[in-house]
């Protein structure tokens, strides 16, 4: 039986970690995308030996063959636009910023073994090989350098086009996640938008995706319906802020000369207006503050662009109103609702001129402690030592005051909902997880509330739910978020909070492959990670790793890991089993045979034998004084 299934007249596809497909033309095959890598162990069912490899976006899951294809003598052709993922990946790595990452392409994504490249394709180019003519069309989004390869086949010369990932099948993407190009706009999904309708406008009588399934009937049906469920989701999107800031700049100038005083809320709690993430105070009857969160100073923050640790600096923002208004400057404590930059920059500052104590939920203490462990986006690289770790669903007492911790994903799932009590009010505190209509970027319409979720940070289908269920059942009279003022709730609120988890929940599901039988990672579409993220050794030898990834498939399943690299250093195999959709962990070690500078290695998954990849990757530096 053979491996490669004939779906067309002369059109072959392997399921490999993506589609791979072979088209036989008068001068031998032409294969369109490598996946791992193992359609090459199989070439003898093919009619012809492979001539020539076309490239259509540069993705592991897709790319990570073309190394082992271009040593067996397979010419490799890219995407122009990423010829310099395929062919220094490592040094891309070193140079992209992984701490504070604001800008959310999916560029850590490239493969970990570099080749030297036969050819680049361009846009628009109709381009020989194995004598067949392809026209490279541009087809941006899930990558902003992704190709299309239309060409004509078979005797009846049908004309069909090689897609990547414009579309998954009628009506779906394969993943929404990549289309996250900035931290929370959708831009790549109107690059995809634009891509789909170049595909309709070429006519075609087949559509094939590297992630899905091919389209050979009802093509037009297929991908304006795929239109219509990604036009559905834009529209309830937020356009991308300007700017964090609408300040004058009298008002600026004036903010800077005259620090401005705390805002009251209640009796016990308020608002420190100098911050970049809104920051709460609360004061005990004994005098002490407790605050939640504490990020940057507004002045020191500048804008998202300033993606760099030397491009932020963490300084107080609370001592001169603190003073005027309490006769104080020390904070007690900081509770903490998730781990991201702005809110959590200044608290190492607290901890070393106060002795604050830092009071953090498990769900992300470690992501605090050792920040050079991930690469999730908008972390401080500084440690933030937490000095009481809450569980979720734990009660928390500081003073007269209780503070209820409980799960929330949605924004991020490295966080958590903070319920309390204070002056005969409820208060909650939902983090970044909603935006309110005075933001700065655009609101859809009829809308004074929006979700504010971003795929890296781990978002999950049913993450909105669970935080719109705990504030229905704790009911707040005052919801206290990081970047709004208070907002007071009532009936209508409420409404809203359930109507965004239903819509956000609607949405993804009509758009992306996520029911009980198809084979995903999730709404976030992340695989998988590796701790530490990075290494550094002082000498060669063993690096010891734990790859944390998810079972894809809907049954149990046996999850096969290994760890690639370019350099041929070695670590053992392993495999574990893992329930329906299930994360679980693995403790892996890699032998280090010399000194390098941040090399990247990845973990490569099979569940039950189904290759899906290079799904996560680390960096080590062996020698020298610092990472």
């Amino acid at each position: 039986m053979s491996n490669w299934k004939s779906i067309l007249p002369d059109v072959f596809m392997f399921e490999d970690s993506c589609n791979v497909y072979a088209i036989n033309g008068p001068e031998g095959c032409a294969i369109i995308d490598s996946g791992t890598g193992l359609w090459l162990e199989h070439l003898h069912q093919l009619p012809q030996r492979p001539r020539a490899l076309l490239c259509t976006h540069f993705f592991r899951d897709h790319s990570a063959g073309a190394a082992e294809a271009a040593r067996r003598g397979i010419p490799v052709f890219v995407p122009e636009g990423e010829r310099m993922f395929f062919e220094e990946p490592q040094e891309h790595f070193r140079r992209r910023e992984t701490y504070l990452i604001y800008d959310n392409l999916w560029d850590l994504h490239a493969p970990v073994e570099g080749i030297s490249a036969s050819g680049a394709l361009r846009d628009y180019d109709i381009v020989s090989l194995c004598g067949i003519e392809f026209e490279v069309m541009p087809l941006p989004g899930a990558s902003v350098g992704q190709i299309g390869l239309a060409c004509r086949i078979g005797p009846g010369r049908e004309k069909v086009v090689f897609c990547g990932e414009t579309i998954h099948s009628a009506g779906k993407v394969p993943r929404v996640a990549p289309y996250q190009y900035n931290y929370l706009d959708l831009n790549g999904g109107y690059s995809a938008y634009f891509s789909l309708n170049e595909i309709l406008r070429g006519d075609f009588s087949a559509v094939l995706p590297s992630l899905g399934y091919p389209i050979a009937d009802r093509v037009e049906s297929a991908v304006r319906d795929t239109k219509k469920n990604l036009g559905n989701m834009l529209a309830t999107h937020p356009l991308e802020p300007e700017s964090f800031y609408w300040e004058s700049v009298s008002d600026r100038l004036s903010n800077i000369e005259n620090p401005r005083p705390l805002i009251r809320v209640s009796d016990s709690v308020w608002l420190d207006q100098d911050s970049s993430c809104r920051t709460w105070f609360i004061r005990s009857k004994s005098g002490k503050v407790l605050s939640i969160d504490y990020g940057y100073h507004f002045v020191a923050l500048g804008r998202v662009d300033y993606s760099a640790p030397q491009n932020r600096r963490a300084l107080l923002h609370h001592r001169n109103a603190m003073r005027t208004r309490f006769g104080i400057d020390a904070i007690d404590a900081v509770l903490v609702s998730h781990y991201h930059d702005d809110h959590v920059a200044a608290i190492p500052l607290l901890r070393r001129l106060y002795g604050t104590k830092c009071i953090a939920s498990e769900a992300f203490a470690d992501l605090l402690e050792y920040p050079s462990a991930h690469r999730f986006p908008c972390n401080w690289p500084r440690t933030c030592k937490v000095d009481r770790r809450v569980a979720l669903d734990e009660v928390f007492e500081w003073e007269e005051f209780k503070f209820h911790f409980a799960p929330m994903s949605g924004h991020t799932r490295f966080s958590a909902l903070i319920g309390f009590e204070a002056d005969g009010l409820k208060f909650a505190h939902t983090g970044d997880q909603y935006g309110f209509a005075e933001e700065s970027f655009s609101m859809p319409p009829d809308r004074s509330l929006i979700s504010k979720y971003v795929y890296r940070n781990g978002a999950h289908l049913d993450g909105l739910h669970q935080s719109a269920e705990w504030l229905l059942n704790f009911r707040p009279d005052v919801v206290l978020s990081g970047h709004c003022s208070p907002q007071f709730t009532s009936d209508a609120f409420f409404q809203e909070i359930q109507s965004c988890a239903h819509d956000y929940r609607r949405l993804h599901e009509s758009l992306m492959p996520l029911s009980g039988e198809d084979s995903h990672f999730g709404l976030d579409s992340m695989a998988g990670w590796i701790w530490p993220y990075r290494t550094h050794l002082k000498h060669p030898g063993t690096a010891h790793l734990t790859a944390r990834v998810r079972n894809p498939l809907n049954r149990r399943a046996i999850l096969e890991l290994r760890l690639m690299d370019a350099n041929g250093w070695k670590g053992e195999p392993a495999a574990v089993t893992a329930e329906a959709r299930q994360e679980v962990e693995c403790g892996m070690d890699i032998e280090i045979n010399g000194k390098c500078r941040r090399r990247t290695i990845a973990v490569d998954l099979s569940a039950d034998g189904i290759a899906f990849g290079q799904v996560a990757e680390a960096m080590i530096t062996v020698g020298g004084t610092h990472f």
